[in-house]
């Protein structure tokens, strides 16, 4: 009874045991799962919060900029009504300027006609002819019939290059040409011809500035387009080098959880293992000893005082049978059953050693797996620590590179708006410059030729 009931106690305490160990091998994975978990979910939460104060940042810099352009668009826009209001009133003061000056030339025109026409030269011949004002001689007759013919032909050659520019101030020149003294004509002559060639001096500078300034905006234009393109590229190579650092990370970090979890494991086992060994060295030395203990019993019982018995030469025949008596007699088989006990004394021992040696075994392949697990471990938490370095350098690089973005994006805005700018400035010059240029070229030849046949040139 008390046997039945110690193995069914050593039975329920094994399982016991098992269920325990299970337990605790459940409970050490968990914690391993959820440690992992754990770790992962405050990565993320940095990861979050690192991007949520770059998020804000760059929020508060969109804010600042909006402001800043929205101020510079208030600006421009008052600019722009400012301007276009002293536009209107520059456009109607110069079309107010243009018709006078083009009624005051047509009246001119027509007063010329009506002067120098023959009806008038002859009508005016014949009513002066009968009032004498004064007397002239021969020559100064010949002399202002000369200037009249050459204030003519000069009149004639401006009014001519003056038509075909509608350059009304060169036509009221003309004008001045017939009615007015040399002495003054060739003052207005002098005075206009400076004026041109000064504008025609301006128009070249211009000319020159506006191809510079162009050339030279185009060409910054172009660099930041190339720094864009630069950039980008740039931007594009560390995202991909952050993505594929974090997933090295993960990677690792996968591998460290399962390193740890087997090492756990294992621990584990070789604890189960051992905690066996121990029970059964012990349940091996308790038999040898209970069987030490019968065997020194029966050597008591056939061998007393330290007889030798028969059986010890296990090749010596047995001695004779004695007459037959109906007493009791010890057992002459008794060396076999010595001999039986020492065998198995000589196995239990055997099994013992046996056991030891496989222990020390055990003992030292899980010595060797956590020497090269915790050596795994440690190299890959040296390189996810290096992996994670490279990844917070590569962000902060990343976020360099966007705010470089930023600001060579704003810069490439504001040339493109100093190009459209300059366009608007010097398009039309650009476009009109040989035609003005050449216009103004043969005004200043016809004032020239003008001016030399007041003179007495003669270019017949």
């Amino acid at each position: 009874m008390l046997k039945q009931m110690g193995d069914k106690t050593a039975a329920d305490l094994s399982a016991a045991q098992k269920a325990d160990l299970a337990a605790l091998v459940s409970f050490q994975s968990l914690k391993a799962a959820k440690t992992s978990e754990i770790a992962a979910a405050t990565k993320q939460q940095d990861l979050k919060e690192t991007e949520l104060a770059n998020l804000l940042d760059a929020v508060a810099k969109a804010k600042e900029d909006m402001e800043s352009t929205k101020n510079a668009l208030s600006a421009d826009e008052q600019m722009l009504l400012e301007a276009s209001k002293s536009c209107s009133t520059e456009e109607e003061e110069y079309a107010g300027r243009t018709k006078v000056r083009s009624e005051e030339i047509k009246a001119l025109g027509e007063t010329l006609n009506i002067l120098t026409g023959d009806e008038a030269r002859d009508l005016m011949s014949k009513t002066l002819s009968f009032l004498q004002v004064d007397s002239v001689n021969t020559n100064d007759q010949a002399r202002s019939a000369s200037q009249n013919a050459a204030a003519t032909t000069a009149m004639q050659g401006i009014m001519k290059v003056a038509r075909k520019h509608k350059n009304w101030a060169l036509a009221t020149l003309a004008v001045h040409a017939k009615l007015d003294t040399f002495t003054k004509v060739k003052e207005a002559m002098d005075k206009m011809t400076a004026e041109l060639k000064a504008q025609q001096k301006e128009e070249v500078e211009k000319k020159d500035f506006c191809n510079k300034k162009l050339d030279e905006t185009e060409d910054l234009i172009k660099v930041g387009q190339q720094t864009a393109d630069d950039l980008d590229g740039k931007h594009k190579g560390l995202a991909s080098k952050i993505e594929g650092l974090k997933a090295e990370v993960e990677v690792l970090n996968k591998e460290v959880s399962e390193a740890q979890v087997n090492l756990k494991r294992a621990g584990e086992d070789r604890k189960a293992a051992n905690k066996l060994y121990q029970s059964s060295m012990s349940d091996q030395r308790a038999t040898i000893q209970i069987l030490n203990m019968a065997m020194n019993r029966l050597k008591e019982f056939y061998a007393p005082k330290g007889a030798v018995l028969a059986t010890v030469n296990a090749h010596a025949p047995p001695p004779p049978p004695k007459p037959s008596s109906n007493a009791y007699e010890k057992s002459g088989s008794s060396g076999g059953v010595l001999q039986l006990l020492a065998k198995i004394i000589s196995d239990a021992e055997a099994t013992e050693s046996e056991l030891k040696i496989t222990e020390q075994e055990a003992q030292q392949e899980y010595a060797a797996f956590v020497s090269s697990s915790s050596a795994s471990i440690e190299a890959d938490r040296a390189s996810i620590s290096e992996k994670e370095k490279q990844i917070a350098g590569a962000s902060s690089e990343k976020s360099y590179t966007e705010e470089a973005q930023l600001a060579n994006k704003g810069e490439v805005e504001k040339l493109n708006d100093l190009l459209k700018a300059t366009h608007l400035d010097c398009d039309w010059l650009l476009k009109y410059f040989d035609i003005r240029q050449t216009a103004r070229s043969e005004e200043l030849d016809a004032i020239a030729q003008a001016k030399a046949i007041l003179s007495g040139a003669d270019f017949s």
